[in-house]
């Protein structure tokens, strides 16, 4: 399983929002070797005074998984998450920060359940 919250200054009118979401979850779980229904995606639009002034705009994908995924298969997402981003017209620069956050069973809970407890 991968959840990746995407936080971001971009212009998302520029894009078709549903089919970008999808683009980004189709990223992660292939960059992972996950199965399709492996994945969550939350865009979080940021309006510019929210954000730091700088050149150009900026997205943050925080990617939450299992541990144990190699070092190759991390510089795959981050190179899938990369393009993703990079191949639609945003008007400007665009800078891709991919930080991936590996939690333990014991450090999850599902339907108020704890991984470590489900079968």
């Amino acid at each position: 399983m991968v959840s990746v919250v995407g936080m971001t200054d971009l212009p998302l009118d520029r894009v078709d929002l549903p089919t970008f979401v999808d683009e980004i979850g189709c990223a992660a779980q292939t960059a992972f070797e996950l199965p399709p229904h492996m994945r969550s995606v939350y865009l979080v639009p940021l309006p510019p005074e929210n954000c730091t002034v700088k050149d150009g705009y900026e997205i943050t994908f925080f990617l939450y998984t299992a541990p144990g995924k190699s070092v190759e298969l991390k510089r795959r997402i981050v190179k899938a998450l990369h393009d993703v981003v990079q191949a639609s017209d945003w008007g400007d620069t665009v800078k891709v920060v991919v930080i991936i956050k590996e939690h333990a069973a014991e450090n999850v809970g599902v339907g108020g359940i704890l991984r470590l407890d489900m079968t």
